[in-house]
């Protein structure tokens, strides 16, 4: 399947080209699901040449049986890059290219490739450094995973002077704040932790197969709050965090959503900290909290 980065490029030259395709439409010619598919667009409305007014691409979301592409700001055609602008371009993948976890490293190594091939000076690479991870230890730890097996790690807790040698039982890696971490059982404490992969200083794959006591995977959290709220299309990017259960578009092209979150207070902190630009619908106990944390500013 391809990654959202390509789906992107192609979404909006397809959508231009079948202009008052369905939400069902769109996902079927792009192997997605619906909801796939309306967050790509979600993404595609805050994309243009300018974040001042009217440079960001325009889809008009009138339901889900009619998109329609009112101005695609040039971007479904090929884009010739400035120096600077593909300096800028190569930054960005060379920084995403140490985050494995989020995007698929051999496509983003080729685009650097494609990329740095076009500059004039290609003895000139450009390097983004976030935490370094060190290669060996990132092998061992894919390894870990899919085979099942623990691992022995030297782990600096804040400093390479605070050292400890612990033995952990790994489940998963994700990417969080710029950082790499390991989710792993850790048998010194006996409990879930959280490893950053830049402070593993070694790695060691055990033989022992991966232990982990069977009342202990925390409950994973479920998006099980069900609200509606209005929003400028603009911000519609903004909902990374939500499960999207329906959309209508208005005609001032403000956009109520109906959406699943994981807690009602994360979403009052979401409304508030918008500045005006989202707004609570429903149901009456999220207009109530937002009322209650709002006076408790006063």
């Amino acid at each position: 399947m391809a990654n959202d980065l390509e789906l992107l490029i192609r979404l909006l030259p397809w959508l231009v080209a079948n202009n008052g395709a369905s939400l069902a439409e769109i996902a079927k010619q792009f192997e997605i699901s619906e909801k796939h598919a309306l967050e790509l667009m979600g993404q595609l409305v805050v994309t243009g040449p300018s974040q001042a007014g009217g440079g960001l691409v325009d889809i008009d979301f009138e339901d889900a049986e009619s998109i329609f592409v009112s101005d695609a700001k040039a971007l479904d055609r090929p884009v010739k890059l400035s120096e600077f602008e593909a300096a800028s371009l190569l930054g960005g993948l060379h920084y995403l290219e140490q985050f494995p976890t989020l995007v698929d490293s051999e496509v983003v190594s080729a685009l650097i490739q494609k990329i740095q091939r076009a500059l004039p000076n290609i003895d000139s690479p450009i390097n983004v450094v976030a935490a370094p991870i060190d290669e060996d230890v990132r092998n061992v730890v894919v390894e870990a995973i899919a085979s099942g097996l623990s691992i022995e790690i030297k782990y600096a807790a804040v400093t390479k002077d605070d050292l400890s040698t612990r033995i952990v039982d790994p489940a998963s890696t994700y990417s969080q704040d710029d950082f790499t971490y390991l989710k792993a059982w850790c048998r010194s404490s006996e409990a879930w932790r959280s490893f950053r992969l830049d402070r593993i200083l070694e790695a060691k794959l055990g033989t022992e197969p991966v232990n982990i006591p069977a009342d202990s995977e925390p409950e994973e959290a479920k998006r099980e709050y069900l609200a509606a709220i209005e929003l400028d299309k603009a911000y519609y990017g903004q909902l990374d965090q939500v499960d999207i259960v329906s959309f209508k578009e208005y005609m001032w092209h403000a956009v109520e959503v109906e959406l699943k979150v994981y807690s009602r207070d994360w979403l009052v902190s979401m409304i508030l900290a918008s500045g005006g630009r989202v707004k609570a619908v429903r149901p009456p106990d999220l207009i109530q909290a937002l009322v209650e944390r709002a006076n408790g500013w006063e």
